[in-house]
């Protein structure tokens, strides 16, 4: 049950700072980027409408709101967050129009504090409104706004945060089913302090269940220190444990403390099974392959089957790697990428063409490719100097469709040529 604040308790708000936000939504605080963002609702009004979505604990109003005017650097899913702050919070995201609908409200998924989780599109604005459950005052702290799933060029590893309450068990099942182009997920495992500080700069994690546990049946196993490992088989090397943990297992009642968390500093931390704190978990897919996402259903050619692209490198444009890779390709014959801002489904020769509008093709010296006895070929992407019909090199917040064209041979017709699905990436 929601309990409101006494008014002996009110009280201790007097003399409150200029709320931090706009309180007027027309005048939306813009930012962009993950945060940390600071927000206080000290001495706003109410101009937000009530919202269905927002009902909860028989209301549906947000008070005191404060606004910011949020612009997404890449598209997918994103987590706003408010758990850390102080008070007792109630949040909403709204396409870019003052008085339009909420697309995701949320009241009391961190005790007190609230998050959610709304679908972005890169170069979009969203309005974000922060305020107090009707009846209380003084929430403030700062929020977040993170991608929930996120490819980490340095490893070659996506991972993805997702806040639900579930035992350490029940959430290794849920990551281990988890698939991503085909990929089986995992519980995180984190190997260095680079990878560490990676998810953090990117993730921004409160306390996820990691893939830690420890093993009863190692012939290392003791207390409190002895059989940790990796639910890969990969060797704990890396033990970042929190001052004093490993400790000893509490008394009966609580549970053996043997399942790995990791708090909001990057710091490990064994806990039991059920712990009412931990209400996230981290899924790692290890080596999941191509950047971007495939889209686009190809044709198959005439080894039996479709070809396939694959992305590799780093979506950083700044850093300008790209490497495009095809397979199942008829060995021996020739092909090139082409790429567009467009995507489509246009049959084409023998084949599906995923793209459409301008099309960019790599023709250039050295790009008209030739497969290898497996079907293979690739090619590195200068993306600072596309070919003509780019009029700018690719920046932070462009998406391109690649795809690969390709000679083959019908034996109804002969000599034709194919294409391979999609891969389409929004560059950071």
């Amino acid at each position: 049950m929601k309990h409101l604040l006494s008014p002996s308790l009110l009280l201790l708000a007097a003399a409150p700072a200029l709320a931090q936000g706009a309180d007027d939504c027309s005048m939306a605080q813009p930012i962009s980027g993950p945060g940390p963002h600071a927000w206080d609702t000290a001495g706003a009004t109410t101009d937000g409408l009530p919202d269905p979505l927002c009902q909860s604990f028989g209301t549906d109003q947000i008070d005191n709101d404060v606004w910011f005017a949020w612009t997404a650097t890449m598209d997918g899913d994103h987590r706003f967050s408010t758990c850390g702050s102080s008070g007792d919070s109630r949040i909403a995201v709204y396409d870019n129009m003052c008085g339009g609908a909420a697309l995701a409200c949320n009241d009391d998924s961190c005790n007190l504090l609230s998050e959610l989780t709304f679908s972005a599109t890169a170069g979009t604005t969203y309005l974000l409104r922060l305020g107090n459950y009707p009846g209380t005052s003084g929430a403030n702290g700062d929020f977040l706004v993170t991608p929930t799933r996120v490819f980490n060029p340095n490893n070659g590893s996506t991972y993805e945060l997702v806040t639900e309450f579930l035992s350490w068990n029940a959430a290794k099942t849920e990551a281990e089913s988890a698939l991503l182009n085909g990929v089986p997920g995992h519980l995180a495992v984190i190997s260095d302090q680079a990878e560490l500080d990676w998810i953090l700069n990117n993730l921004s994690p409160s306390r996820p269940w990691i893939g830690l546990f420890q093993d009863l049946n190692s012939p290392n196993y003791s207390e409190p220190a002895g059989g940790w490992s990796w639910v890969t088989g990969e060797p704990f090397t890396f033990q970042n444990w929190n001052p004093g943990e490993p400790n000893e297992n509490p008394p009966a009642g609580g549970g053996p403390e043997n399942f790995g968390e990791m708090f909001a500093n990057g710091d490990f931390n064994d806990a039991q099974d059920f712990h009412p704190q931990i209400q996230q978990y981290l899924i790692e897919w290890s080596g999941s392959g191509s950047l971007g996402t495939r889209y686009c259903n190809p044709v198959n050619n005439s080894t039996g089957g479709p070809a396939s692209i694959a992305a590799e490198g780093s979506i950083i444009a700044s850093d300008n790697d790209l490497t495009l890779s095809a397979s199942d390709v008829p060995a021996l014959q020739f092909g090139i990428f082409l790429t567009s801002v467009n995507q489509a489904a246009t049959p084409v020769a023998s084949g599906i063409l995923c793209l459409g509008g301008n099309i960019i093709r790599f023709q250039g010296p050295g790009q008209i490719l030739q497969a290898d006895m497996n079907g293979e070929y690739s090619l590195s992407i200068d993306i600072s100097a596309l070919p003509a019909g780019v009029p700018t090199p690719i920046v932070a917040g462009d998406t391109y469709n690649f795809t690969t064209w390709f000679r083959d041979i019908d034996p109804m017709v002969g000599n034709t040529a194919n294409f391979s699905d999609g891969v389409s990436i929004t560059f950071q």
